[in-house]
């Protein structure tokens, strides 16, 4: 494409997309960059505080959790050992 400005001829060419614009055409390289963008810009993340607090609550469940697991274990144990015949 051509056009005249002031008594001289100027080119212009059309721009290729740059090196980093076709990179993220390609899928390889498109889910990594809208990956960091979701994390950077769109997630909200928790306060210091809140992610303290859920991670008492995780920790004392599980340990509740496996303090009521472990006393069924051995309840059903016994109850097995009585129906065999095999209890001391």
């Amino acid at each position: 494409m051509t056009q005249r400005r002031e008594g001289r001829q100027e080119v212009r060419r059309e721009q290729k997309p740059s090196v980093f614009a076709r990179l993220l055409q390609m899928r390889l390289f498109r889910f990594p960059y809208e990956a960091y963008y979701e994390l950077r810009y769109k997630v909200t993340w928790p306060t210091f505080e809140e992610a303290r607090n859920m991670t008492i609550a995780v920790i004392a469940l599980s340990i509740a959790l496996g303090v009521v697991l472990g006393l069924v274990d051995i309840g059903l144990f016994q109850l097995f050992r009585l129906i065999t015949g095999t209890a001391r």
